[in-house]
């Protein structure tokens, strides 16, 4: 997926840039605003991230507790 198609994505999952970043760990919403700017692809481990998100329901369910055990997602790799 290129970084480009994000904002579809998250229209269609209903996340918000915010709700994202909670969901994957990611500590700034200014790397959401990045990688959607971004006409490359985006990292594979963002893209397994989503895959996960759109699978399983349950991971959608975000708060700021869950977020603190969770490794964030570097912007790039």
């Amino acid at each position: 997926m290129l970084g480009t198609e994000l904002p579809e994505w998250r229209s269609r999952n209903r996340f918000t840039q915010d709700t994202l970043r909670m969901a994957l760990g990611v500590k700034s919403r200014q790397t959401i605003i990045t990688w959607e700017k971004s006409t490359e692809p985006l990292p594979r481990l963002v893209e397994l991230a989503l895959m996960t998100l759109e699978r399983f329901p349950e991971e959608r369910k975000v708060t700021t507790l869950a977020t603190v055990h969770r490794t964030p997602i570097p912007a790039s790799f």
